[in-house]
């Protein structure tokens, strides 16, 4: 019984990204902007993904001021970027690995804005410089003997890149095979 929920809950995700796909091919995106408290957003965030983290034996670590501004924007879709990423990272490092979570804020062009570097880190599996070429269009995953036992679509990375550059902001990617994965999303 188990497992058929879990593989129901895979397919509902797969279901779901593939229309989140399609919204955005369509121009069918909506957004929710409000205001936002960045500070409670990143604890509730890290609390959710720590337990995803404390269940393969990483150390999840975080660095980010308590100060941070009360945000304007879509948090849903922001959370949703933040947690494909943390998600990958987690899923792709070996247990007793870490991931670390890092937030700073910069000084826009932009009046009235300010620029947000968020960095997740991890000293996971790492990717082939080949498939770091490709790995944003969706249903990209690395062939990897490694890879191979867990579960993707290889949607959430095409999806967040989408939406990063829906805010207007940018995903950039480090990596070294067997070293790990640092993604930089600035908004």
């Amino acid at each position: 019984l188990n497992m058929a929920v879990e593989e129901c809950d895979r397919m509902t995700r797969i279901v779901s990204d593939l229309l989140t796909l399609s919204r955005f091919d369509n121009d069918g995106t909506t957004w929710k902007i409000e205001p936002f408290s960045t500070g409670a957003f990143l604890d509730h965030l890290y609390d959710v993904m720590r337990a995803e983290a404390k269940n393969r034996n990483h150390a999840f670590l975080r660095d980010y001021p308590q100060d941070l501004p009360v945000l304007t924007g879509d948090k849903e879709k922001l959370q949703q970027v933040l947690i494909n990423i943390l998600s990958n990272a987690i899923k792709y490092t070996m247990p007793g690995g870490s991931v670390s979570v890092d937030l700073r804020e910069e000084e826009s062009e932009k009046e009235g804005c300010i620029r947000l570097v968020y960095r997740v880190t991890d000293t996971g599996i790492g990717m082939s410089p080949e498939f770091m070429e490709i790995m944003y269009r969706p249903f990209s995953r690395q062939t990897d003997s490694r890879v191979n036992s867990i579960q993707g679509t290889g949607l959430g990375i095409a999806i967040t890149k989408q939406m990063v550059e829906l805010m207007n902001g940018t995903i950039d990617c480090q990596s070294e095979p067997g070293k790990g994965t640092s993604f930089t999303i600035t908004l």
